[in-house]
């Protein structure tokens, strides 16, 4: 017998729209918008997916209508999406089976799967994810990440410490939510 919640799940799972960032607590990452990506780091296996490439990305999002700050068409302005792409073995960074390593969300028609959105505030988050973390609490204090805070961790003895990757985070700024960012790989993949 399916319980009502089981039943509210998967309501939403059907009727989720094409701007639903989806990364349960699991660390799994269901999909992004229509992005479905498999995540390849961690002690778990999960199903499904296609693999995290630029490619994929582009079968997902359509054609891109703009470029990455290192020059690649990696943005969807209309949608607010630009992805990350990196060859960590020297393959080149805009070619179609390069991989995803970041997909930053910056357009403010996303949502969260527990209903968090661009422009929300940080009790907002707090509220909705209590286990939210701040990089610099986690990975040592750095300019780069002093607005990072992670939503979403998988632990991983990969990683080193702390023994996790952040899979879903948000840049706060000015106690508001500006972006998200989903990482289908980690620890340099």
């Amino acid at each position: 017998m399916l319980t009502a919640a089981v039943v509210t799940a998967a309501l939403f799972a059907a009727q989720a729209p094409a701007t639903t960032i989806n990364v349960p607590d699991s660390g799994q990452i269901v999909a992004v918008g229509a992005f479905h990506p498999k995540q390849l780091l961690g002690e778990h296996t999960f199903s499904g997916g296609v693999t995290s490439n630029r490619r994929n990305a582009i079968k997902a999002y359509g054609k891109p209508d703009g470029k990455s700050p290192a020059g690649c068409p990696n943005k969807w302005k209309k949608l607010g999406v630009r992805v990350v792409t990196a060859d960590f073995g020297g393959g080149p960074a805009c070619a179609g089976g390069t991989p995803v390593q970041q997909i930053v969300i910056t357009g403010r028609s996303w949502v969260t799967e527990r209903g968090l959105k661009i422009g929300d505030s940080l009790d907002r988050a707090r509220e909705l994810y209590p286990e939210l973390e701040r990089f610099n609490d986690l990975y040592g204090k750095t300019p780069l990440t002093r607005y990072t805070w992670a939503l979403v961790l998988e632990e991983s003895q990969i990683a080193g410490p702390p023994n996790v990757i952040d899979r879903l985070s948000a840049e706060i700024r000015d106690r508001k939510i500006r972006s998200f960012t989903v990482s289908p790989y980690g620890a340099g993949d």
